[in-house]
């Protein structure tokens, strides 16, 4: 299937959600961040995804991988999924969805998933990565921003470090503006992530010119105020890798 096929399926739903500031249950959601590649301290991330179906009647979905884009908005290839049934009232588990759905080893990016015929499911996820026996990692959520978001409790310094996560699920380019502040508001780094097309784009804030942030928040302002995006934070301890998910909050939709 054609990139621009693939767009094509996804603009539809997020027009409708447009609306929808609350976030209700839906006909599909975005996880803005999945992950099947390896980080620092030896670390390998993967993330876990469950969509339940919580209709009377079954229904099919499918799912689209978004891979990170890189700096600037390079070439990328969206992934589309081969549908899937779910029974009425039933949930289906994906393991390491980014592998077993997708096969793509060392790959992380942006995840749309959706039914078919628009029945409502209700989506999450988790990124983890193994540790002492066990796993540690973070949820990662999704709220629709448009204009200008906000992530709060970020730290870059020796003991952490934050990338800055945005998904543009627009076939057009566009700019966002990205400013890091301390807990006083004082302005400490700031940039530009340009887009070419639709896609993941994930930024270190040493991209910005941080390096010694104990306390701090970030601004992401949209270059088109009338569309809609996603943003999130990641904030992750240095010595053992595990990570906290800060999900961008925006003004209420008019």
């Amino acid at each position: 299937m054609s990139r621009n096929r693939v767009l094509v399926l996804v603009l539809p739903l997020l027009l409708a959600a447009v609306p929808a500031a609350a976030q209700f249950v839906a006909p599909g959601g975005v996880v803005p961040v999945v992950a099947n590649n390896a980080g620092a301290q030896g670390t390998y991330w993967r993330s876990d995804v469950n969509v339940l179906n919580v209709s009377g009647e079954n229904t099919t979905i499918q799912m689209q991988l978004f891979p990170n884009t890189g700096p600037g908005g390079g070439a990328y290839e969206p992934q589309l999924s081969d549908p899937i049934d779910i029974p009425a009232g039933q949930q289906r588990a994906f393991t390491n969805v980014v592998q077993s759905v997708f096969g793509m080893p060392e790959t992380y990016g942006t995840l749309w998933i959706y039914s078919l015929d628009g029945k409502p499911l209700v989506i999450t996820s988790r990124t983890y990565t193994p540790g002492g026996g066990g796993t540690y990692g973070q949820d990662v959520s999704s709220v629709l921003v448009a204009a200008q978001a906000w992530i709060a409790g970020v730290e870059h310094d020796s003991l952490f470090r934050t990338n800055v996560g945005i998904f543009w699920p627009w076939s057009q380019p566009t700019q966002f503006t990205v400013e890091v502040f301390t807990s006083s508001g004082e302005l400490v780094g700031g940039g530009t992530v340009t887009f070419v097309d639709a896609g993941l784009q994930q930024l270190s804030l040493e991209t910005f010119g941080v390096s010694d942030l104990v306390s701090g928040w970030v601004k992401i302002t949209a270059s088109d105020a009338q569309m809609v995006w996603y943003a999130y934070g990641s904030t992750v301890d240095q010595k053992t890798g595990d990570a906290v998910y800060r999900v961008a909050r925006g003004h209420q939709l008019q």
